[in-house]
């Protein structure tokens, strides 16, 4: 087993302005199954690359006679998913954007329902029946007699 960071792997792509690369490491054993070790670095390179805007296209496991392809057998889709190696700042990003929704979302929820007491409210003093207020209102029978 040989192992290389992505500065190595890298260092020749960006000298040579490359937007796209391909890896492609050899077992000489001549067994091009990917190891866990294999797809981890795989996954390394593409996160990397997705930071130095030089996408990784595919990975090949060589031999003589034959090669292993993470295109085709359907790995690399799965790990441009993978968050292992997502760099910490774009996590953060990622958290505080869906943070930022949830956050939306909860507080349309929270104004809707104080719409609907508001108007069960007016309903009510208006003489409406608790079963007409309960089905323009959503609320609860409970929920509607406590007003």
């Amino acid at each position: 087993m040989a192992s290389i960071n992505p500065r190595e792997a890298f260092r020749m792509a960006i000298y040579k302005l490359a937007v796209r690369v391909i890896m492609v490491h050899n077992h000489p054993g001549g067994n091009v199954k990917p190891s866990y070790e294999d797809q981890d670095l795989t996954d390394h390179f593409i996160q990397a690359g997705k930071f130095l805007k030089v996408e990784v296209i595919d990975h090949l496991i060589i031999s003589k006679e034959t090669y292993h392809s993470f295109v085709d057998a359907g790995i690399s889709k799965k790990l441009q998913e993978s968050e292992k190696w997502i760099l910490p700042y774009k996590l953060k990003e990622r958290i505080r954007n869906e943070g930022k929704t949830e956050g939306l979302k909860e507080g349309l929820r929270e104004g809707s329902r104080e719409k609907a007491i508001e108007m069960a409210k007016a309903m009510k003093g208006d003489g409406e029946s608790i079963d007409k207020i309960e089905k323009y209102t959503q609320l609860s029978r409970k929920e509607i007699e406590k007003l």
